[in-house]
């Protein structure tokens, strides 16, 4: 919330107000003259209220009203003009017992400073957009808490499938690129919303509505008419090079040439960046500033032969001090070895500039992942898949019967747990025992079924059978609570001394991705040591029986 009014008639009123003001410092206070208040800070509200709030309306982002609802709602009904515009209105009772979210909710963010507000005077908030109270999907805030841009073409769709998703019927979410954490809750995601990383696969008539996360120029809207949300999240960065006092305007067009060049939204660069000599350059300063990209740029010898270069050149070097300045300032601000885009060269007017892109890198948890509903995938506990029409006919389908490791059949609702017990048979060759911790009290939001998720992944790694195989077992509560969901590896000797891996305690554990299960099962499959493949957070601190403190 950018510029955020408060108003109080009533003394009691104004006390509320004061508490808000001393949470929310730049905020402005209006207190009627009518009631004394000892905060220096608080301007005179004139009454009748009607006139007064008229005069400021659309100056502020959002409105804190501390009286009754009906009030409010006389008062700015007149000046109401349209969801995209109307500021944000809260009302609060002036005993702060409810903080009522009145208007523009979503894209006012009246939700959301409903919430603070509930927070620092102690209140109950009352929110009633239905994507809120359902713990749903919002398609006009899907990105907003990560700063990406709605794209005006999603102005004619977010009706229709803001009603789709609240209403349950079939929508489906394309993300090509960007932060993967936006849905928050500790829950799967709804039965009718399913994901998939594009939507070149998906068939518009089966479903209702669409939300699309990318990068791209080009968007199929003709298809998707009326029934598509665009988002533009910020995962470009453009590395730039220019003459000395190249304009402003031919730097514009040479942006607009690469977005449709290369197939590139514009509304989704993140940062642009450049050489140290290029600091004071007034045409990219301006163009920072008129679109609100961070500028950013490196001395000539953190550019000079970055890895992932393309084009290095000689010359470059010989004026800059650097074989490349466009490419090796997009890989060097984006942390990347690849770019997406080669140094691409434009000129205009006599000046020259050059452009180079690389695509940030995102990933989530594999316990955030698996809340997600992918299409293709089965779903949890059936023989049918999500996303895909159900076969014709009537004929049923035979389950195929369920065998464990051993290839004895396995009793109907567990993973291995075999019909007829023979505790004569000893147990199955594995090279490492993963003990992980499922136990509420360690991490509500982290890893149930985390443990089946992984025994798949082995499977597709082939370590769930042979001389490499790695078993897990749940533990429900390890006792180690203070470091959430956690995990512990023991190796088997098999000749000579265990490695370093044998007795390593994990942490977190719930918070690693995909990528990183994969990498740390390889480790252990081949010999080689966890602590160098996963990131040091992940190491719990153990004590020793002196009282000192290790890793594992």
């Amino acid at each position: 919330m950018k510029k955020l009014a408060i108003y109080a008639i009533t003394v009691n009123g104004a006390q509320q107000a004061e508490r808000l003001k001393r949470a929310l410092p730049f905020a402005d206070l209006f207190i009627s003259d009518a009631v004394k208040s000892s905060n220096s800070e608080a301007q005179e509200l004139v009454l009748p209220l009607a006139r007064f709030v008229a005069e400021k309306f659309h100056h502020y982002d959002g409105h804190v009203f501390i009286c009754a609802t009906g009030i409010v709602t006389r008062v700015i009904s007149p000046l109401l003009q349209d969801k995209r515009q109307d500021p944000a209105i809260v009302c609060l009772d002036e005993q702060a017992t409810f903080a009522i979210s009145l208007l523009s909710g979503h894209r006012g963010g009246a939700n959301e400073l409903t919430q603070r507000i509930a927070h620092i005077v102690k209140a109950t908030p009352v929110i009633t957009t239905a994507s809120d109270v359902s713990e749903g999907i919002a398609a006009d805030m899907l990105g907003a808490p990560f700063g990406w841009v709605l794209d005006p073409v999603s102005e004619a769709s977010l009706t229709p499938v803001s009603a789709a998703l609240v209403n349950q019927q079939p929508v489906v979410i394309a993300q090509e690129t960007g932060e993967k954490s936006w849905w928050k809750y500790d829950k799967r995601m709804p039965a009718n919303v399913i994901c998939h990383s594009t939507l070149q696969d998906i068939e518009p008539s089966d479903y209702q509505g669409a939300i699309l996360i990318s990068d791209k120029h080009e968007i199929p809207i003709k298809q998707w008419s009326r029934k598509l949300v665009v988002w533009r999240p910020k995962s470009l960065v453009l590395g730039l090079g220019c003459d000395r006092n190249t304009p402003l305007s031919t730097l514009q067009a040479g942006l607009r040439a690469f977005s449709h060049k290369f197939d590139l939204s514009l509304d989704s660069v993140g940062a642009i960046a450049s050489i140290d000599l290029k600091a004071n350059e007034l045409g990219l300063i301006a163009l920072s500033q008129q679109n609100q990209w961070p500028y950013v740029t490196y001395p000539a010898e953190q550019l000079d032969g970055i890895e992932g270069i393309e084009n290095p050149s000689d010359y470059v070097k010989q004026v800059t001090g650097s074989n490349s300045v466009a490419e090796a300032a997009a890989l060097k601000h984006c942390q990347s070895d690849h770019l997406l885009v080669a140094k691409w060269a434009f000129k205009l007017d006599g000046y020259n500039m050059t452009i180079a892109c690389c695509r940030r890198s995102y990933s989530e948890s594999l316990v955030q992942q698996k809340k997600k509903n992918w299409f293709g995938s089965k779903i949890h506990g059936s023989a049918q898949r999500y996303g895909e029409k159900p076969a014709s006919g009537d004929d049923k389908v035979p389950v195929p019967v369920k065998l464990n490791a051993y290839g004895n059949e396995v009793v109907e609702g567990y993973q291995c747990k075999p019909k007829h017990v023979d505790l004569n048979r000893p147990m199955l060759h594995h090279s490492h025992h993963l003990l992980l911790c499922e136990g509420t009290r360690c991490a509500k939001a982290g890893s149930k079924n985390l443990a089946h998720d992984l025994r798949n992944i082995l499977k597709e790694m082939d370590l769930a059978s042979g001389e490499r195989r790695i078993k897990i077992s749940r533990t429900l509560c390890a006792g180690a609570c203070r470091n959430r969901a956690t995990l512990v590896i023991y190796e088997r000797k098999q000749s000579g001394s265990v490695t370093a891996n044998n007795a390593l305690w994990l942490k977190n554990v719930d918070q690693l991705s995909d990528a990183e299960w994969r990498a740390m099962f390889n480790a252990l499959a081949n010999q080689g040591l966890v602590t160098d493949v996963l990131d040091q957070k992940y190491f719990a601190t153990v004590e020793s029986a002196t009282g000192e403190y290790s890793n594992g």
